[in-house]
């Protein structure tokens, strides 16, 4: 599977490309990390954040609200209809989890696709070929916020800073591209996120008091309504792994010490069995209020 080209710094590739005429399209960059896939010929799916690869069964817990996005939404078949070799494509997004920025967790998939790797052509698509492709399957991109604009109508340096598609606040920055294939990130100039510095390092005893306050009611009906939205039965089995997960993507900063992906403890020191035991407990008397459930 393709390892990523990573999108340059404005800072250092700014002067050129200011320079060389063209046009624009202009994408927020969104906050969470690195996170491709790919489908086998076999049909199984494979993922890998920047560096690393693994089989579904086996993602960090941080990822695996996107492994799910990707199992539930990629159109395998309109995939397998397009392109000759599906392994010859290789997908990368950002993996919407917490890393500063409060987003609407409700509102914000768990994966927003940015660019397509072609290995027939060994060349990222267009711009506008990728957008639309993730469409095609089944997939979400990330939101752009201006198309076709003149390099010379751009104020790379003095362009107000957009809003955010997924919170009440501004964005972490913009990409731009051209459809030749060239990009730059430009992110905000103090590069700081709205809650860097704030005290996420919360005071919990033990993994009852970490599920006390991470499997609430309102995170519960976030899952249970996507789950819904599928077309699936609510029940304890379709709930409860997308719960955790859920968890995982806004919590994993303070609760999770995974640093290389596994691990049994949380960041607390307490055992993640008993974590898990704990939200379980807790997806059963949330499930018990919910009508017809």
């Amino acid at each position: 599977m393709k390892r990523y080209p990573g999108v340059p710094d404005a800072t250092e590739v700014l002067p050129g490309f200011a320079d060389d005429g063209g046009h624009l399209w202009v994408q927020e960059l969104v906050a969470g990390e690195l996170f491709r896939f790919q489908l086998e010929a076999s049909g199984a799916l494979r993922f890998g954040t920047r560096r690393r690869e693994f089989p579904a069964a086996e993602a960090p817990l941080r990822f695996r609200h996107a492994v799910q996005y990707v199992r539930d939404s990629l159109d395998a078949s309109a995939l397998r209809d397009a392109v000759a070799d599906v392994e010859s494509v290789t997908f990368f997004g950002v993996a919407t989890q917490y890393a500063g920025y409060p987003y609407d967790w409700g509102r914000a998939p768990s994966v927003l696709g940015v660019d397509v790797w072609d290995a027939d052509r060994e060349a990222l698509l267009r711009v506008d070929a990728t957008e639309r492709a993730f469409e095609a399957f089944g997939l979400d991109p990330v939101n752009v916020l201006r198309k076709e604009v003149h390099v010379r109508d751009y104020g790379f340096a003095d362009e107000p800073r957009p809003d955010s598609a997924w919170y009440d606040g501004p964005a972490a920055g913009v990409v731009v591209r051209k459809k030749t294939g060239e990009r730059l990130a430009i992110r905000d100039a103090d590069g700081s996120a709205p809650e860097q510095g704030l005290d996420r390092d919360r005071e919990v005893a033990d993994a009852a008091v970490a599920a006390a306050a991470t499997a609430t009611a309102a995170r519960f009906e976030r899952v249970a309504a996507t789950v819904r939205d599928r077309g699936f039965p609510l029940s304890f089995d379709s709930v409860y792994d997308r719960f955790l997960a859920a968890i995982y993507r806004e919590e994993h900063d303070w609760l999770l010490d995974e640093p290389s992906g596994g691990g049994t403890a949380t960041g607390r020191g307490f055992d993640l069995g008993a974590f898990r035991d704990a939200v379980a407990q807790r997806t059963s008397e949330l499930l018990r209020n919910v009508d017809g459930a």
